[in-house]
């Protein structure tokens, strides 16, 4: 459908989308692409006052609202440069709003149409937002070249393990990942178009529809987030469903650790008497998303961490405090160092943000411009990466570093602890930060004294940990470990958690 008439739009005017995963969400969403408009997909987890913020940040003159969230868009929109708002689904308007369905029958079709090589590499298409799990969520500049790369870069990536085009293509994919996030918005409405992949659209993540839905349409992979892949390890539930089709997961968005990743395959293994691979990539909202991936014919590397480096690009490791390459070890494996990385995958900056792309990026002399990731990494001398955290999220305790996933993976080995969240506690009368743990207790441990639980962790942890890593913070039990949508730890809200409990050292 073409909005340009009905709405004069203009060539990069922005087009707000707020909704749950539906059918019409990527038929409305490449509709706008087509009309030359920029796309700002908003998770539909969002409050008023997120949404506004975000509003504001694009400049959105249209919103295209699911009827389930509209009271909340009608909320977010005061204040803000929308000018219309519009019902995704239905063909009964909300309060006089027009719908997508009496659009489709006014709006003339779209002829397809080229565009140039210097459009494609500077005209963005969407304004995808950062997670704001360090910060406050950033407009993310998405071009075509950086989306089209990206969709060549995985295709490549598969095809020089020795896949044919055939097996790099999924017959079928469950979409329980937002579409307004980058992995579902490259994954379900990219890579599947383009390999006419089948996708099963589910509006929001539900474990037994899920599992229903595997069963069911029998996907040879599965594209998760850690939480999800720690609900198949843990829940009971899931023996109740077939799942023998599936031969490969994939994590990605956020960390998964090597003692999830095993819990995963061996829980196929016992289940179904099927070897599984479980794989890691890595990416974010600014690389498009995918940077590294493991591909099909190095499953030997898969516990190594996230692969190796996708086609056309760069990769440096910083240490971020001399801000220069860090060393080589005899056994070929680098220091830990911030990536700085660059490709035509990488995005050109943060929308009506300049501040904030400054900062993000490391200019040469030469004008050459390295993304700055925030993510500290190692790389062995196959070029394998491995990541260790953000630096934002790392630990000094007396100068020693702590890794708070290395933490959380140890910690959900624990056959008491469902789920937990790892951070640091500043302590003034030692002048250090001291790991603290939130724990998600199992059913079963919820009914014994939650201080004898508690010790019977630290007794089990400490002979697995370097002394320095051991939780002298203390260890708290909570109901659930606060995340984003796409699965990342919110360590703020813990670290507010902290606050209001005012725990005392544990030496």
């Amino acid at each position: 459908m073409d909005f340009r008439g009905v709405f004069a739009l203009k060539p990069n005017d922005v087009v707000a989308l707020f909704s749950p995963n539906t059918i019409e969400y990527p038929i409305v969403c490449h509709s706008i692409v087509g009309s030359g408009a920029i796309v700002a997909p908003t998770s539909a987890a969002l409050t008023a006052l997120e949404l506004n913020a975000q509003l504001k940040t694009s400049r959105a003159r249209l919103i295209i609202v699911h009827s389930s969230l509209y009271q909340t868009a009608e909320k977010a929109v005061r204040g803000t440069s929308v000018e219309k708002v519009i019902l995704l689904d239905g063909a009964l308007p909300v309060d006089g709003e027009t719908t997508c369905e009496y659009l489709a029958s006014t709006c003339t079709p779209l002829p397809l149409k080229e565009i140039s090589q210097a459009e494609a590499s500077t005209k963005p298409v969407f304004i995808c937002f950062s997670s704001g799990t360090s910060g406050p969520s950033k407009g993310v500049v998405t071009t075509h070249q950086n989306l089209t790369s990206n969709l060549q870069q995985w295709r490549s990536h598969m095809l020089d393990s020795g896949s044919s085009d055939q097996q790099v293509k999924r017959n079928t994919t469950i979409a329980f990942l937002p579409f307004s996030h980058i992995y579902g918005l490259n994954l379900y409405m990219c890579q599947c178009l383009l390999w006419g992949t089948t996708v099963v659209i589910l509006p929001r993540f539900d474990l037994d529809q899920y599992l229903e839905c595997v069963e069911k349409y029998r996907p040879d992979e599965l594209a998760l987030v850690p939480p999800i892949a720690l609900m198949i390890v843990k829940d009971s539930r899931v023996s109740k469903y077939d799942l023998r089709s599936v031969k490969r997961i994939m994590s990605a968005a956020a960390p998964l650790t090597n003692e999830l990743s095993s819990a995963l395959e061996a829980k196929f293994k016992e289940l179904y008497q099927t070897e599984v691979f479980c794989t890691q990539s890595w990416g974010l909202t600014e690389t498009s998303p995918m940077a590294t991936a493991v591909p099909n014919d190095r499953m030997d590397k898969r516990e190594s961490g996230v692969g190796c480096i996708t086609h056309n690009m760069e990769f440096r490791f910083v240490d971020p405090e001399t801000m220069t390459d860090v060393s080589t070890n005899p056994d070929g494996t680098s220091e830990p160092g911030e990536i700085w990385c660059r490709g035509p995958n990488v995005t050109k900056g943060y929308y009506n943000n300049e501040e904030a792309t400054k900062a993000a990026f490391h200019v040469e002399p030469d004008g050459t411009r390295w993304f700055r990731t925030g993510d500290i990494g190692v790389i062995d001398k196959e070029g394998y990466v491995s990541i260790q955290d953000r630096i934002k999220e790392m630990i000094k305790y007396k100068g020693l570093q702590v890794i708070p996933s290395e933490l959380e993976g140890k910690l959900i080995d624990h056959p008491d602890i469902e789920d937990a969240g790892v951070v640091g506690m500043w302590v003034d009368e030692m002048a250090t930060e001291l790991p603290v743990a939130f724990v998600v207790l199992s059913s079963e441990a919820r009914e014994r004294k939650s201080s004898s639980v508690l010790k019977e962790i630290h007794t089990w942890l400490n002979p697995k940990i370097a002394n320095h890593k051991r939780l002298r913070g203390g260890i708290h039990v909570i109901d659930q470990i606060p995340k984003s949508p796409s699965g990342k730890i919110l360590r703020r809200q813990l670290k507010d958690l902290l606050k209001s409990k005012k725990p005392k050292a544990q030496l």
